[in-house]
C-alpha cells in the first residue's frame, strides 16, 4: 500500500494538510504482515506505534498463571502500540501483538513520531483522545474478568465486541470477526468447553447465533441484563 493511501486510511492523518502529510511519508515506515507473525512481544522494548493498513491484529497480554487475555483486535485505520509514545527511556510494550490476518502495518518510531507532534500539538490533541478511549476499553476488559462470573463475563465480552466491531443487519447485530468459541474465552480467561456450553445456553436463548463463523446478537439488551 503506497504511503500517502495509508495516511489517507488513518483517521487521525486524514485530515492534515498536504505538507504535513508529506513530513509524515519521511517517518513512516511499513513492512508486509503473515498470518501468525508477532510483530513484538510483551516485554519487548517500546520503540515505535504502530498502525494497521490491512488485515487484523490482536494484543493479548499474559496473566500470571499463563492464561492469554485479548486486550482487543485492531483493523484497518486504527493504531496501536501508543503506549509507547513519551514513555520513559527502556519502557516496554505492555502486551503481545499479533497478525491473525496477511495485510501490512506501518510503524513510526517514537523519536520521530514525538518530534513531529512538538511541532504540530493540535494533532497531539487528537492522539490523546484516541488513547483514553484505548485506556477505558482495556479496563473494561480487566473489569470483566476479575467482577464478573463467567457468564456474565461472556456478556459483557459479546456487549463490547458488538460496539466495537458490529453491524447492524436484517439478522440482528453482526459481529464482523470470525470467531471461535476459544478465541471468545481468550477476551475474559475462560476454556473452550466453558464458552461452548455457555454459548449453547444464548442459542436456547434465541439471544446469540452463529452463521457462516460470524455471530449474530438478536437481543443486546438480554446481554446487557446479564452484566448487570
Amino acid at each position: 500500500m503506497p504511503v500517502s493511501r495509508f495516511i489517507n486510511n488513518i483517521p487521525i492523518f486524514s485530515a492534515l494538510p498536504m505538507e504535513q502529510k508529506e513530513q509524515l511519508t519521511h517517518i513512516i515506515q511499513t513492512k508486509k504482515m503473515t498470518k501468525g507473525e508477532v510483530l513484538f512481544h510483551e516485554y519487548d522494548p517500546a520503540d515505535a506505534v504502530y498502525f494497521v493498513n490491512e488485515g487484523k491484529v490482536r494484543i493479548n497480554k499474559s496473566t500470571p498463571d499463563g492464561k492469554e487475555i485479548v486486550l482487543s483486535i485492531r483493523q484497518s485505520g486504527e493504531m496501536f502500540a501508543e503506549v509507547a509514545l513519551f514513555c520513559k527511556p527502556e519502557s516496554t510494550y505492555p502486551a503481545t501483538a499479533t497478525c491473525i490476518e496477511n495485510g501490512n502495518t506501518s510503524y513510526i518510531k517514537n523519536d520521530d513520531l514525538e518530534t513531529f507532534l512538538l511541532q504540530h500539538p493540535h494533532l497531539a490533541i487528537s492522539l490523546f483522545r484516541d488513547f483514553s478511549e484505548r485506556l477505558r476499553i482495556s479496563q473494561t476488559t480487566l473489569r470483566d474478568v476479575a467482577l464478573y462470573g463467567k457468564f456474565g463475563a461472556l456478556a459483557a465480552t459479546l456487549v463490547r465486541l458488538a460496539d466495537e466491531y458490529g453491524s447492524t443487519t436484517e439478522d440482528g447485530i453482526k459481529i464482523k470477526l470470525k470467531l471461535t468459541h476459544e478465541d471468545l474465552g481468550s477476551f475474559f480467561g475462560a476454556t473452550r468447553e466453558s464458552v461452548t456450553r455457555l454459548m449453547n445456553q444464548l442459542k436456547q436463548q434465541k439471544i446469540v447465533t452463529k452463521k457462516q463463523g460470524y455471530l449474530f446478537i438478536h437481543n443486546i439488551d438480554a446481554l446487557k441484563e446479564y452484566i448487570n
